[in-house]
């Protein structure tokens, strides 16, 4: 070739580098040109369209410098060239687009330029090195190439559809082996003329544009970037800022068909045939090796490994398809004909198969429609993000269906059955979504055995309906059965085989949530979130029968040793003895006209006491600390941390620990109450008690708790008994603590009085924008913040206590003033989420300390003896209904007796605090013992006796034979 002509070569090759570059810049500049054009539908696709050129470009240079086929020359000088022109761009991306979006989030601009540059980098190399490994290529016999590369992005293909696993760091699009592989591509592309001239032209251009249509459509699908937050809710699509996946199974294909289409279109060959070797079979090996490593390694990744072993086990079982010649070297070519014959006598024999499966996937997609009501963008969102947990619902009916199948080996009957089960499921979803804002749950199956009062609550129409469209399904069932020509029919060991498959797999969810188990794994793997604190959430985000399935597993606590009927009364003694000697001390039989106040002051945490952070600007808490120092106070060691509010009301309530509970059931509030027949809470001590919590009751499941607890009214605003004083703090949307102690103030005054009141806050509850304040007066610094983000969320949190701390001095006065004997336990759930730089294994125990006091007003102090004057002690949430008796001067029943002993003699009882305790989901299980100086400590013999005396007494209340849920035992004084 003359100089000329590689000339030319080069120009071209610059040509396709600079357009990438060039489409590098205009993606930096994406970010401003949208902000200045307000986001326009037209900018948006414009957009997309530029990101889906360049992506392609990263896959198609590759392949077309591999199409290349030119003699020896030097190409170092060019490259250098090109590695200086795309080092510049990249520099200049990276500085243009930092000033356009926060620095705790990265210009997804930015992402596409690194990206591409690693293509890019790696493209010039092998455009320096093209002829050398030309050569190697060449050194094996097209047609082996041809069968290798077809297999490799067939197994590539399908493995990213169903596994999603990375295989040979193809996924990312930055290993080495991902580069030679392309350039492989477009080598065998152009030598191999005659196998790509059995098609016409026509045909390559018909399906490279059906594909392009079909990668155009899954990149604008996967695009759309919904964020999801439990107390936020949905962050609307953003199809403009995201960078689309160049390395996507569909965008590889669909290049691989252009560039086959190109080379069919072109009159000349692009290159000669080539004497076969081994070398290249050498770089093969490499690529396998490197996918079976894995499993060899001492801590094994028990889904890759899993993935693996089926692909081998598909090769071991498909050896039949290969022709295996021995001669003078190896050759391994595949039987496409055979291959291509099994694959039609399977679409023939089981296209019921695909239809069926096919079918629930569309149902299950329908019923992810209902549950968003009916919002495309969620469901859209749904089938790209979820498409696991999608397939997940739709595997669960699909065994069912397996299983009759099994059963009967006729697959119409069978189909017809699962589908008439599945749309009778959702039907039932919907009817009680409708009346309970829930979905079906493990507690409903109950109801079965009384049908007649369920079909009572159903509408006759919606029966009439039901029993029209069961007719109708099983007469086009029957019809397919008789008409549907050759029979889906399985074998005898084949129907062992399904059902044991079938039937093992709906048995693993019986291992949902034990943490150690391979399908708890899994299901984390492909983000099962059960939301136990809210079922309808969790079926909203893991659909009706997943959801379902994760509350199978639900154990509520492991019954503890010696317990019996025997037992329980001996321990109904013995703190009966307790009782009475700590009642000779007290003066009230009963709370009479004393009110008492259980405030739960949302994310509440002195964050001086945070490690490492120090806040300057004043003491925004100087009520609080001066206050403490008046009263009973100290810290209270939560068992959560960013989250799980209802389980600190709920042990504050009945004075029972959740450390206690199996790991299985986090939120009792929502897995455990609803379903008791009895309860028993501080609160049925009082004649007349309330609820407050001024914001939506459907977390938790608060409504159907406080009416089990026995609560007169409620106040939120869902419905509810109406909420008087609902004034926010300038931007902050959460209804202020000053409105809230207002509200606590007005049920007060009102009759009948001596009544408990249960209050939770909002005001500081997450998220925590720095805009809530117009003025930020506390400033941080310190390692407990990764970027000025994170800071400004911390220093908005500070200057919402600040805020809750004037609004308590206000309220104190105000009670000091009453002449009503109160008695106020106020205390903080939980520390914010928000300190992302410590390391929760060195400072579990200071990130799960939050502050709380118990406080008599004037009216009390007169009519009572302080039983309880201690201040600065660690204590756990379920101490506090001892603690707030012991305050007001109230004799104890044996409950209460042991109680008080629990909160006297034992050390602060929690979840283990090296870690984030779980409300969302399973945790690891486990119980902290943490004495007064904050130091982790094993319980003495004595100590031990007492804890597991309480540990039987609660197992009695919640998961045993109910021995002691007497009011003897429970609620009457000790005598």
């Amino acid at each position: 070739m003359s100089s000329k002509s590689l000339m030319k070569r080069g120009y071209v090759a610059g040509a396709i580098f600079g357009a990438v570059t060039i489409c590098c810049y205009l993606c930096t500049a994406g970010q401003l040109l949208t902000h200045l054009t307000g986001h326009a539908p037209l900018v948006i696709v414009a957009w997309w369209f530029v990101k889906m050129t360049i992506s392609a470009l990263v896959v198609i240079v590759p392949i077309m410098l591999g199409c290349h086929q030119s003699p020896e020359h030097s190409r170092w000088g060019t490259t250098v060239i090109l590695w200086l022109i795309g080092a510049v761009g990249f520099l200049w991306a990276k500085y243009t687009t930092q000033p356009v979006m926060n620095v705790a989030q990265p210009s997804p601009e930015l992402y596409v330029a690194q990206q591409i540059f690693v293509g890019w980098l790696s493209t010039t190399v092998l455009f320096a090195v093209a002829q050398p490994l030309q050569r190697l290529l060449h050194h094996w016999p097209i047609y082996q190439r041809r069968h290798w590369l077809i297999a490799v992005t067939a197994a590539y293909f399908l493995i990213r559809l169903f596994n999603g696993y990375d295989l040979l760091g193809f996924h990312r699009g930055t290993s080495a082996i991902w580069f030679v592989y392309l350039f492989a591509v477009g080598d065998w592309l152009a030598n191999d003329q005659k196998w790509l001239a059995q098609w016409p032209r026509w045909r390559y251009a018909l399906v490279t544009v059906g594909a392009f249509l079909v990668s155009g459509l899954l990149t604008w699908l996967n695009m759309n970037h919904v964020i999801y937050s439990p107390h936020k809710g949905l962050t609307p699509d953003t199809h403009y800022l995201l960078a689309i996946n160049a390395f996507q199974p569909m965008v590889v294909i669909t290049c691989i068909l252009l560039v086959a289409w190109l080379v069919r279109s072109t009159s000349r060959g692009w290159a000669n045939d080539y004497v076969a070797s081994q070398q290249i079979l050498l770089l093969g090996l490499l690529g396998t090796a490197q996918a079976v490593t894995p499993i060899l390694l001492p801590t094994v990744k028990w889904p890759l490994a899993v993935t693996t072993g089926i692909i081998l086990w598909v090769l071991a079982l498909g050896l039949p398809v290969f022709t295996i010649k021995v001669g003078r070297r190896w050759q391994i070519k595949l039987n496409w004909r055979q291959v291509a014959r099994w694959g039609q006598d399977f679409a023939k024999r089981y296209w019921p198969v695909a239809l069926t499966y096919a079918l629930l996937w569309l149902i299950t997609v329908a019923s992810f429609a209902y549950l968003w009501a009916n919002d495309w963008t969620m469901v859209q969102w749904v089938v790209t993000a979820r498409a696991k947990i999608v397939m997940v619902n739709v595997l669960i009916i699909f065994a069912l269906v397996l299983i009759l199948m099994a059963i009967t080996n006729r697959w119409w009957i069978s189909s017809g059955i699962g589908i008439i089960f599945y749309l009778g499921w959702l039907c039932a979803s919907v009817l009680k979504i409708t009346a309970r804002n829930e979905p079906i749950l493990p507690t409903d199956l109950s109801a079965v055995t009384a049908p007649g009062e369920l079909l009572g609550m159903v509408n006759p129409w919606i029966i009439g309906g039901t029993v029209v469209g069961l007719i109708v399904i099983l007469g086009l069932v029957g019809w397919l059965e008789y008409r549907a020509g050759r029979p889906c029919r399985f074998n005898g060991w084949c129907r062992i085989i399904v059902a044991v498959l079938a039937v093992g797999f709906l048995a693993c969810f019986t291992r949902t949530n034990h943490s150690d188990s391979l399908v708890y794994k899994q299901l984390q793997r492909i983000d099962d979130t059960p939301y136990f604190y809210s079922q309808i959430r969790g079926a909203r985000m893991n659909g009706t029968l997943l959801q379902f399935a994760n509350n199978v597993d639900v154990h509520v606590m492991t019954k503890p040793a010696g317990y019996s009927a025997a037992t329980m009364q001996q321990i109904a003694r013995h703190y009966s003895q307790v009782g009475r000697r700590i009642n000779r001390q007290r003066t009230h039989q009963t709370v009479g006209k004393q009110n008492l106040v259980f405030v739960l002051s949302e994310s509440f945490a002195d964050p001086a006491r945070v490690p490492g952070m120090k806040v300057s600007g004043g003491d925004p808490l100087p009520f609080l600390h001066k206050f403490k120092k008046q009263t009973t106070s100290g810290l209270m060691l939560s068992s959560g941390y960013g989250g799980g509010t209802a389980n600190m009301e709920y042990q504050a309530l009945t004075g029972l620990s959740i450390a206690n509970f199996s790991p299985t059931m986090p939120t009792p509030y929502s897995q455990l109450v609803p379903y008791q027949k009895r309860t028993f809470t501080i609160n049925n001590l009082f004649k007349y008690s309330i609820g407050i919590h001024p914001f939506t009751a459907n977390l938790y499941s608060r409504k159907a708790v406080y009416k089990k607890f026995g609560f007169n009214k409620f106040y939120h605003f869902d419905g509810g008994s109406k909420i008087t004083y609902t004034s926010k703090i300038q931007h902050n949307p959460r209804v202020s603590d000053e409105s809230t102690y207002r509200e606590i103030d007005l049920n007060l005054q009102r009759r009948p009085h001596g009544k408990f009141v249960q209050v939770a806050t909002m005001q500081n509850h997450m998220p925590y924008e720095p805009a809530y304040y117009r003025k930020r007066q506390y400033h941080v610094s310190g390692q407990d913040f990764k970027n000025p983000d994170q800071q400004g969320q911390i220093e908005a949190y500070i200057q919402g206590i600040h805020y809750t701390d004037q609004a308590l001095r206000k309220w104190v006065r105000q009670l000091d003033n009453s002449k009503q004997p109160t008695t106020v336990v106020w205390y903080g759930d939980h520390l914010p989420g928000i300190y992302h730089g410590l390391p929760m294994g060195k400072y579990g125990v200071p990130l799960h300390e939050t502050d709380y006091f118990i406080y008599s007003n004037k009216a009390a102090q007169r009519l009572n003896h302080d039983r309880l004057t201690s201040q600065h002690q660690l204590v756990s949430p379920n101490d506090f209904a001892a603690m707030a008796l012991a305050k007001m001067d109230v004799q104890v029943s044996p409950y209460y007796a042991l109680l008080t002993k629990v909160q006297t003699e034992l050390p602060a009882i929690s979840l283990p605090t090296n870690g984030t305790a779980k409300n969302n989901s399973a945790h690891q299980g486990g119980i902290d013992f943490i004495n007064q100086r904050g130091h982790h400590v094993k319980l003495t013999k004595d100590q031990r006796r007492l804890f597991h005396d309480y540990q039987l007494v609660q197992y009695d209340l919640t998961a045993g034979h109910h021995y002691l849920q007497k009011d003897g035992f429970l609620k009457q004084v000790a005598r």
